[in-house]
């Protein structure tokens, strides 16, 4: 398991914990240990091998043995035992706006309110206010909270739920023993999902009941309707588990994984309902078309590319050939430069580009002309000890609002590679916007522009431009345009990054790596890349080394 993978479980656990009323000591002790394993460069699960968990701030011999246990079996009997306890449906009150563990064990303990149904009915009914510190306009925030929940659908984030749909899967396959898969817009790899959808190889709904009310991450497990079996994760997002004979399993994966568009276009082509098949190539070959993958299934024109012959070769992550956007404890990461070399090295990658803020973004600790070049020469101790992959001096510099550089020219031309990125004035209006990121593109020295809009996504919308010269700016300047991998980012978005590629523009896939374990976001990069038809030859880090410093001395 992963550092952040240990800290969620560690976090749910001092939820519970909270909201059963424990000694705030103790919650406070597993907050503090979850936060210290996020941030930490090194796996824990290495730490653990060594005995060394306790040599970590904040961690004594009981949280270590919580973390050992976490680490051995993929779950914590303590938070299991505490699961039985606790109505599953707790979980969801922590979704209200102003709501927290305290105040949902309070409503739970004293009124007896469990459900967000309960929880309605008593503010409607005045009954909150009875609760010392809850008053008038407490209950007025709550139904406030309630309708505006209700208002939207609730989505997650890619990074949030596929993870644990992977986890899952692989969990409730092993207590099958059978073929279980992710579908539905995870296997997309739709930026922002709704629920966890997984078909299981068995017929019997009954025996997928049993399996999923023993895994560490379902609270819940609902009665089964005729489409699938419905539960409740313990980060709130439903888990929907469609029973499918092996001879349908195929089938059952072409329709779940959707989307409904594309469904309905593949049931018009089989002139009713899709073929019977145990796998979707055979599904596909019956329907008179190639396999088409998942990422595409949008109804987008893949069906007309399919019947053509003129599927595009994807890209996939074996071809990322290094990073070209990462950051270190120089400014706001979490990891040393030797660090995020060997965690870069480890996954196969030929290059990595360090790219640490410069001064112009403040709360990032960014680096002036000084610091850069104390900075070059621990890069220069470090390519010593991992000659096996190549580090590139490179930093993330800030474009001011006039479209200037937050760095003199003499010392971004002694860059292997300069990244430039906008985090402050993304709400100019259109045109001001689209002249201060075209004078950027066409900097002599700026090679990848980064998160090209700046969003971040359902919480901050991005800078508006006129995309048609954006782009072609970009094309006619040589320059690349990014697809941050980070999940709240994913920016281009791949729409834009398709309209990007149409264009002629390079793109550059990058990580945006604060910590060894945030190179694992490649994969967000990449099905984002895929969801707008990218090949290879149209990204710049799949380039080998060579061909990459030739095309960065252009």
């Amino acid at each position: 398991m992963t550092n952040r993978e240990v800290a969620t479980l560690l976090r749910h656990y001092a939820d519970l914990l909270e909201i059963q009323g424990e000694n705030p000591f103790r919650v406070q002790a597993y907050l503090r240990a979850a936060e210290v394993i996020d941030r930490l460069s090194t796996p824990v699960a290495l730490l653990a091998a060594e005995n060394s968990l306790t040599a970590i701030p904040g961690i004594g011999s009981g949280i270590a043995a919580a973390i050992d246990e976490i680490l051995g079996t993929g779950r914590l009997s303590a938070l299991d035992a505490l699961q039985g306890e606790l109505p599953g449906s707790l979980v969801t009150l922590l979704n209200l706006p102003g709501i927290g563990p305290k105040t949902v064990g309070r409503l739970y303990r004293e009124l007896g309110i469990a459900t967000l149904a309960d929880l309605e009915e008593a503010a409607l009914a005045g009954r909150i206010r009875q609760l010392k510190g809850l008053g008038a306009n407490a209950e007025q925030r709550i139904l406030e909270g309630i309708r505006f929940l209700r208002s939207v659908s609730r989505r997650f984030l890619l990074g949030e739920l596929l993870p644990m749909a992977e986890r899952l899967a692989c969990q409730l396959a092993q207590q099958l023993g059978a073929e279980v898969a992710v579908v539905g817009s995870i296997r997309r790899m739709r930026e922002t999902v709704g629920n966890i959808n997984l078909v299981a190889g068995v017929a019997d709904q009954a025996v997928i009941v049993h399996a999923l009310g023993s895994l560490p991450e379902i609270i819940e497990v609902h009665e089964p309707t005729p489409a699938f079996v419905p539960a409740l994760s313990t980060n709130g997002a439903e888990v929907q588990v469609v029973a499918a004979t092996p001879e349908r399993f195929g089938t059952e994966l072409v329709r779940w994984t959707g989307n409904w568009q594309h469904v309905e276009e593949l049931s018009a082509i089989a002139g009713g309902a899709l073929p019977l098949a145990p796998t979707e190539e055979a599904c596909y070959q019956a329907l008179g078309l190639p396999w088409i993958p998942p990422e595409l299934r949008e109804n987008r024109g893949e069906l007309d590319a399919a019947l053509r012959g003129r599927l595009p070769q994807l890209i996939t992550l074996e071809d990322v050939q290094g990073d070209l956007h990462t950051h270190t404890t120089w400014s706001d990461g979490r990891g040393s430069i030797l660090e995020m070399a060997m965690a870069a090295r480890d996954r196969g990658y030929r290059y990595l580009a360090v790219a640490d803020h410069s001064a112009g973004l403040g709360v990032a600790r960014g680096l002036d002309a000084e610091r850069l070049r104390e900075q070059w020469r621990e890069i220069e101790a470090v390519q010593a000890r991992v000659p096996a992959i190549r580090i590139l001096r490179s930093c993330e510099v800030e474009v001011r609002r006039d479209g200037s550089l937050d760095l003199p020219d003499e010392v971004l031309a002694e860059l292997d590679l300069v990244v430039a990125s906008l985090h402050a004035g993304l709400r100019l209006p259109r045109d001001e916007q689209t002249e201060r990121i075209i004078r950027a593109i066409r900097h002599p020295h700026v090679d990848i522009i980064a998160h090209p809009t700046g969003r971040l996504i359902d919480r901050r919308p991005g800078a508006d431009y006129d995309w048609d010269r954006v782009f072609a700016a970009a094309r006619e300047a040589g320059k690349a345009l990014e697809i941050n991998c980070g999940p709240e980012r994913l920016d281009l978005n791949d729409e834009l990054a398709r309209q990007a590629l149409d264009a002629g523009v390079m793109l550059a896939i990058n990580s945006d790596a604060h910590a060894p374990d945030d190179f694992a976001w490649m994969r967000y990069g990449i099905g984002n890349a895929r969801r707008a038809w990218a090949r290879p030859d149209q990204v710049l880090n799949t380039m080998p080394l060579e061909a990459l410093l030739s095309w960065l001395a252009r």
